[in-house]
């Protein structure tokens, strides 16, 4: 083949309208955002090479790989003290409510911005097991020697997660104040995304490991390799040469400005993919176009898609893509008014989350809280700012119940034909399957020496600390769905939290365990006042968590999920979604199952292999199927110079 003599046209759409421009005083000129390839409707041509629909983390990764060249924003403190959570930047998304949590609702903050929720997260770098990526790769190919599925287990996985960052040590200022465990070998050099740690350390932080080692929970010297168990200090996102926010826009597309091959449209709700009449010759419907419009008064428009149309709305926005597309559950798009194209029962279903509580103590010591509220010039410095909640710990059931937990191991077994009858919201055989195979997955690999439960400890409230528990594989799973054919109508959320018994247990005893790491810190830690030292039975504890305290850790995943068909599942090995030959997922909505981690780096690691997947492996749209003769049709040579491209349709702020 001759060498390729030529670039790719990318359009990246997001997926719901912008809030004005105006509203942030941090928005750049628009001579700036012209320079980075965002566009207007009259600069939109009629067709791209690749339509990317989502402009977070994962659409900005993608968006950048495939447009890159052969040849900083916001302050990390920002997240605590003056976060977009509840602004216009924010979804705002709710979740139906909960009878187990005594129907209240859950709020489910996601990024509406360019960037995602990667630019308003709480910037944690703590990757999954070794033990829990080998079990997604096995759980995709049961017999254990697909090379597609490969691609998915630890070592592979591993090595694409390192390839988006650039890590920097903590300086020895910062380790003088407290002795943080590392090991360079694990990240990634070289990469867009600044991997580091805040300028400065509060004293408080210290003594995090020797507590937790006094409650039974070891120190971890050499996080992120593979091995979750254990307390340490995380590295985070951030770029120490200024100490800001490094975060998929910042890392992937403004270094690279005037990428002629990518445009970016902001303010576009995709409403759906424009899918073929007819099957290809491989049984597949293909997707022709990406439909778009402004707002749901906003005429709507096509954009032709010549080679592949990737979604990367996340766990909520890219099954409603497909949903709204006529891909997905029949008794969900039918009673919606939407045509059903594909019948896939999986879309929209296996929504799990990490459940989180806190304990909180008063201090009579200086908290980052306390030195933020001072105004002092130090407290509004960049050193200062850059200092985020970073003290983790992940704990497995033996810490939990200072044993191994038989007797609970075999209740949640005992439980597993009526959890499969009674807890999944759905009738399809196949979507029961697939829980089944992920809680027999949960109740027996992963029970004994995967990580049950997380840790945080927070040091940002004036007089107040607090440690979080949360766990980290539930048995609950719920579903995210659409009841209407508006698109611009929300998306349905229901996680069905504590619909199992055994994650209400866990969490009970994660407080308990949390109680336990207060009390080594000694001193430091002062009076309990939530949920208080009044609260102390069984019955207290679960009566605190489901009335008033359990929220979400902001980890939804599942909903698109890589499986089996017949498990369930949504996109196959090569992220292609069952039945259409030219449309992909690629994002945290992938995930068969929750990982004991926090979820950026992994989908890093599912964008950049998407990535690949899309430069070796794409599929050509036959020439017939041009958006009924509206979108010109390519006929692919390489032996000549031909501009190719890609588009991001985005409704995400631009600040």
């Amino acid at each position: 083949m001759p060498s390729r003599m030529w670039t790719l046209d990318i359009l990246l759409l997001t997926l719901a309208g912008l809030a004005a421009k105006g509203s942030c005083a941090a928005a750049p000129d628009f001579h700036e955002l012209v320079a980075r390839g965002i566009i207007s409707d009259s600069e939109l041509q009629s067709s791209y090479d690749y339509v990317i629909a989502g402009g977070g983390l994962a659409g900005l990764v993608i968006a950048s790989r495939l447009t890159e060249d052969p040849q900083p924003l916001h302050p990390p403190a920002g997240t605590y003290y003056t976060s977009i959570v509840g602004t216009d930047y924010d979804w705002k998304h709710v979740t139906e409510p909960q009878p187990d949590l005594n129907n209240r609702v859950v709020g489910w903050p996601r990024g509406k911005i360019l960037g995602g929720s990667s630019a308003m997260n709480a910037m944690y770098l703590v990757r999954p097991a070794r033990e829990e990526m080998d079990a997604w790769q096995e759980i995709i190919a049961p017999n254990g020697d697909s090379a597609a599925a490969a691609r998915w287990g630890w070592d592979n996985m591993f090595e694409n997660m390192k390839k988006s960052e650039n890590f920097t040590a903590p300086t020895q200022e910062v380790l003088s104040v407290v002795d943080i465990k590392f090991d360079a070998s694990t990240h990634g050099s070289g990469g867009p995304m600044q991997i580091s740690y805040p300028a400065i350390q509060i004293n408080i932080q210290a003594n995090w490991t020797s507590s937790l080692a006094a409650a039974g929970v070891a120190e971890l010297p050499n996080p992120n390799g593979g091995v979750t168990l254990g307390g340490f200090i995380t590295p985070s996102s951030i770029n120490p040469t200024n100490w800001t926010r490094s975060y998929s826009r910042s890392a992937y597309i403004d270094p690279h400005i005037a990428r002629s091959n990518l445009h970016i449209l902001p303010e576009a709700t995709v409403v759906r993919v424009v899918l073929s009449d007819d099957t290809d010759r491989s049984g597949n419907y293909y997707a022709q176009a990406v439909e778009f419009a402004r707002d749901a008064e906003s005429p709507r428009q096509t954009v032709g898609v010549r080679r592949e149309a990737v979604l990367a709305g996340g766990a909520l926005g890219s099954p409603k893509i497909l949903m709204h597309s006529g891909v997905g559950p029949r008794d969900v798009l039918e009673p919606s008014s939407v045509s059903v194209k594909v019948e896939l029962p999986g879309v929209g279903q296996h929504l799990q989350d990490h459940m989180t509580a806190g304990v909180v103590w008063e201090t009579p010591f200086e908290t980052a809280g306390n030195i933020h509220d001072s105004n002092s010039d130090f407290a509004r410095s960049a050193e200062f700012m850059s200092f985020i909640n970073d003290a983790i710990a992940f704990a497995n059931i033996s810490a939990l119940f200072n044993g191994p937990g038989t007797e609970f191991q075999q209740e949640i077994i005992a439980a597993t034909d009526d959890s499969v009858q009674n807890l999944v919201p759905s009738t399809s055989s196949e979507v029961r399957a697939g829980y089944r195979a992920i809680y027999e997955l949960t109740a027996n690999r992963f029970f004994p020496d995967v990580a049950q439960l997380e840790m945080l400890m927070s040091v940002i409230s004036p007089g107040v600390v607090s440690i979080q528990s949360a766990i980290q594989h539930p048995y609950s799973q719920g579903r995210a769905y659409i009841n209407s054919s508006n698109p611009f109508d929300p998306i349905v959320i229901d996680p069905q939290y504590y619909s199992h018994f055994a994650d209400l247990v866990l969490m009970r005893q994660g407080v308990k365990l949390v109680r336990q790491v207060g009390i080594a810190f000694g001193e430091t830690f002062g009076t309990e006042t939530s949920p208080g030292p009044e609260v102390q039975t069984d019955e207290q504890l679960d009566e605190w968590l489901v009335n008033s305290a359990a929220s979400t850790q902001f980890h939804p995943t599942g909903s698109c999920a890589m499986l089996p068909q017949n498990l369930g599942g949504v996109v196959d090995a090569n992220l292609r979604v069952y039945g259409l030959a030219n449309v992909r997922v690629a994002d945290s909505a992938v995930f068969p199952f929750e990982f004991a981690a926090h979820l950026a780096s992994a989908t890093f690691g599912v964008a950049e292999q998407a990535s690949e997947l899309l430069r070796q492996d794409f599929y050509t749209v036959p020439s017939s199927g041009a958006s009924s003769g509206k979108i010109p049709a390519l006929s692919l040579s390489f032996s000549i110079a031909i501009a190719f491209g890609i588009a991001v349709l985005t409704a995400l702020p631009l600040i």
